[in-house]
């Protein structure tokens, strides 16, 4: 009995073990990836995967790669361990492969002996490959382990590529091949391969169907075979990588090749294949052919109040037109430039935006002008007729009122003085002695700083508060134009011979040698114009130092794109009253200063002065390479029809486009030319007449902008002159006023002439006071209320009030104030006032320069 209850004691305690332990025992058929306790095991390698899996790998002849590293899976997907792969090839006397994975196109070396390591040199695969008489051929790799074996990845190999050359693109969405895709449109990628054949002349390896099938096939290189034999590129050397230069103009899908239009312009496109790269071709978004410019009721005239805001509305068309309606495609997000003739009254922003700030009358336009807009690589200027600036028709914008101004006063090489003064009050200010005798004086166009150039620096002054900003003795010379951004001086420094391309911001320069009598600027602050005379050098059998040498009858052109070129000009005679003397040093003040170069509105190029007048346009002209013009491109060429048959000294342009206004003192007397200008224009059926862009030829070939001209001549019989100053236009193109030097012994009770632009006749306006003997210089009121005249035999100022209708009734001499410019003493007459050209004896000079801007009368 006991014995019994021992074993019962026992089964109770068993039991219920065992049933425990057997439950935690694990099924073994978990550990495999069919779940049914056999095959391979969920940490097993299950595949791999080799790169790249598509697009294959392609190798020239005895070139060396490594293969990608391969990718070992678990059944459950996840990373597996593999300790070593090892490489095959399905043709390893094509593409032999080493034990770490390192590919050759050829053969690896192996028991070389001398203690060469194995696989250290690849040799040219023996025999080459041939296929229809090509030599290229393809092969696979793969890599194993643990008895998988990964994808195979198709190497193609081939003679090195010597170049390969952009075949394409052609849309689906066009007909035929086009030479520019529309904004938006997308193009296929495909090139051509060339490749140095074995009687060691290039031929070609691979093309499209697209050019082997074509009845006149564009081949970059000859064909070695029939034409039937050769492959696709893809076929001879796999996937080929593109790149794009210019990211703005085009962008491309590296799986499909498929190239998208972006914004206008040309760009690079690189293609690479194997371990080479080259530049392929070029491709090219459509660039406008129209950009039209309205106010919002569609109008490309009108009048806006005082402080109203408004956006202009503008539209853009490219050049592939569409017969039936004669309009291009659209295009969106331009990088314009929106320049104003009048930037202190009537602003224009990027956005088209218009601010109407003072009272006055101006011209705006837009330009899509390179490298901002329409860009291409300068070596293709004009391919698809990208590369070349394009304008809108101007929109003319008029604030009426009138405004007060502020008004400085100088007289550069004459007086170490400046004068403002402030019409609401009428008071002259305190006269602002400079540190040191200026040559020059300019206002920038947008009214914040007076720059005055002298024989030691640059200084300028703040148009706020009257006082120095700034001197900077690296640039010294004379101050001829002022960026209309404000961000940019031009000076000549005529001791060095120099120009420097002065930054506002930082104070540096660039320079660029040569000499220049007047410059200007386009609105859009792209492009700068410098006019040169060779007769503004010292006289022959001058001697002593320092005398004037350097000049020529050249124009001198700078663009923020193609930079600095000259062109030469025809001789032109000067007024000896212009010139300098035996004694008259370099950097000091132009008596008379010249007037500036008369852009052309809108500013599609520039007149310049002499004779014959003559116009460069901004559309180039394809020449014959040479070793100074390599790119066979000459940049701003005189315009076909431009040159004028009429001498003019000074030049100035109407704001409305119209009229190129000049005077000339021939001797005789002095003559005022008004020369009637056309630009080419394009009549679109969605809006207004618009500047026609660059023309090309049949051929390709870049053609200068022709213009279109009518010259009236008039003679200024009404005044005694030695030379003629100024051509000043007002602001609303109304009227113009001519100033001029008296001749030495001139008696007083000179008159103003003013000339209605078209009208053929010259009109004379009594100065008050007897002692006039000229007026030597002048400037508008933004408002196109006074005009602003100093007059030399009286060294006043003469306020002249402009009537809302010219025709119908004269301007009169309204006022008369005395700046009192303090008269400086040149060294050679016992001063110490470098710089000082002043050979009087009076006390006070007359006024030479003039500069005004508007202020509130609030």
């Amino acid at each position: 009995m006991r014995r019994f209850l021992t074993l019962v004691c026992l089964l109770c305690v068993a039991i219920p073990a065992g049933i425990s332990i057997s439950g935690c025992t694990r099924n073994p058929a978990g550990n495999f990836c069919n779940g049914l306790g056999y095959g391979l095991k969920d940490t097993d390698v299950a595949s791999i995967f080799l790169s790249p899996q598509t697009t294959g790998i392609s190798i020239a002849f005895g070139q060396t790669q490594q293969a990608s590293a391969p990718s070992a899976k678990t059944c459950k997907g996840t990373q597996a361990s593999v300790s070593t792969y090892t490489y095959g090839t399905t043709n390893n006397q094509l593409v032999d492969i080493s034990p770490t994975g390192n590919m050759c196109a050829g053969t690896w070396n192996r028991n070389s002996g001398g203690g060469i390591p194995n696989y250290t040199i690849c040799s040219f695969p023996n025999p080459l490959p041939s296929t229809q008489g090509l030599p290229y051929g393809t092969a696979y790799i793969t890599a194993s382990a643990n008895s998988v074996t990964s994808n195979p990845v198709e190497i193609y190999v081939h003679p090195q590529v010597t170049s390969l050359t952009l075949a394409g693109p052609t849309s689906a969405t066009l007909a035929g091949p086009p030479s520019c895709l529309s904004q938006g449109q997308l193009g296929q990628l495909d090139a051509q391969a060339c490749y140095v054949g074995s009687n060691g002349t290039q031929q070609v390896l691979c093309a499209p169907p697209s050019i082997t099938g074509a009845a006149n096939p564009a081949l970059a290189c000859p064909a070695g075979v029939a034409l039937g034999a050769i492959p696709d590129c893809t076929a001879a050397l796999g996937t080929l990588l593109y790149n794009v230069g210019n990211s703005s103009i085009a962008s491309i899908n590296g799986e499909t090749n498929q190239i998208t239009a972006e914004q206008p312009g040309t760009t690079v496109i690189t293609a690479s294949i194997g371990q080479g790269a080259s530049s392929a071709g070029y491709f090219s978004t459509c660039p406008p052919a129209t950009i039209q410019v309205t106010l919002a009721n569609g109008a490309t005239s009108g009048t806006i109040t005082q402080g109203v805001q408004q956006d202009l509305v503008t539209t853009v068309y490219d050049t592939n037109i569409n017969p039936s309606t004669g309009l291009g495609n659209p295009i969106t997000g331009l990088t314009l430039d929106y320049q104003s003739t009048d930037p202190i009254d009537i602003t224009a922003a990027s956005s088209g935006g218009i601010a109407t700030n003072f009272p006055g009358v101006a011209s705006v336009y837009a330009i899509c002008q390179p490298q901002f807009c329409n860009p291409a690589p300068i070596n293709v200027t004009g391919l698809n007729g990208t590369g070349l600036a394009i304008s809108s028709n101007p929109v003319t914008i008029t604030t009426p009122g009138t405004a007060s101004d502020y008004v400085w006063f100088a007289a550069p090489g004459q007086s170490q003085y400046y004068v403002p003064v402030e019409l609401l009050s009428g008071t002259v200010g305190a006269s602002v002695r400079l540190p040191y005798v200026p040559n020059s004086m300019i206002m920038d166009r947008t009214g914040v700083n007076l720059y005055f150039g002298s024989s030691r620096e640059l200084m300028y002054y703040s148009t706020f508060s009257n006082t120095l900003t700034k001197q900077d003795s690296s640039v010294p010379g004379v101050v001829l134009a002022v960026s209309p951004t404000n961000t940019q001086v031009l000076i000549n420094d005529q001791a060095r011979q120099l120009f420097y391309l002065y930054s506002i911001a930082s104070g540096s320069s660039t320079t660029f040698g040569g000499m220049g009598a007047s410059a200007a600027w386009t609105p859009d602050a792209k492009t700068l114009y410098v006019y040169d005379n060779a007769n503004l050098n010292s006289p022959a059998g001058c001697t002593g130092t320092p005398l004037i040498t350097g000049h020529s009858d050249t124009l001198y052109v700078y663009n923020l794109n193609s930079g600095w070129s000259t062109y030469p000009l025809p001789p032109s005679p000067l007024p000896a009253a212009a010139l300098p003397s035996c004694t008259t040093p370099p950097n000091v003040a132009a008596l008379p200063p010249l007037q500036t170069p008369a852009v052309i509105i809108p500013g599609v190029g520039a007149y310049l002065p002499g004779s014959p007048t003559v116009a460069h346009t901004w559309c180039p002209q394809t020449v014959p390479p040479s070793a100074t013009n390599p790119t066979g491109i000459l940049f701003y060429p005189p315009a076909p029809g431009g040159s004028v048959a009429t001498q003019t000294d000074v030049l100035t342009a109407t704001t409305d486009g119209k009229h190129i206004l000049g005077a000339a003192f021939t001797g005789a007397g002095v003559t005022l030319s008004d020369i009637g200008i056309t630009v080419p224009t394009v009549t679109s059926p969605a809006g207004p007449p618009t500047p026609a862009t660059c023309p090309v030829s049949a051929a390709g070939a870049l053609l200068p902008l022709p213009l279109t001209n009518t010259l009236n001549t008039v003679n200024v019989t009404g005044v005694t002159a030695a030379a003629v100053n100024q051509v000043v236009a007002a602001p609303n193109s109304n009227v113009a006023f001519v100033t001029y030097t008296p001749p030495i012994n001139a008696t007083g009770g000179a008159p103003l002439p003013y000339y209605l632009p078209g009208s053929g006749v010259v009109n004379y306006l009594p100065l008050t006071g007897a002692a006039v003997t000229a007026p030597l210089a002048g400037a508008f009121s933004p408002d196109n209320t006074y005009f602003f005249v100093s007059t030399a035999g009286d060294n006043l100022i003469h306020y002249i009030s402009i009537p809302q209708n010219v025709t119908a009734t004269p301007p009169t001499d309204s006022q008369q104030i005395a700046p009192g410019l303090p008269a400086c003493i040149p060294v050679s007459a016992g001063g110490n006032d470098s710089g000082c050209v002043y050979t009087g004896n009076g006390t006070v000079v007359p006024t030479t320069a003039i500069a005004v801007k508007p202020r509130s009368t609030t």
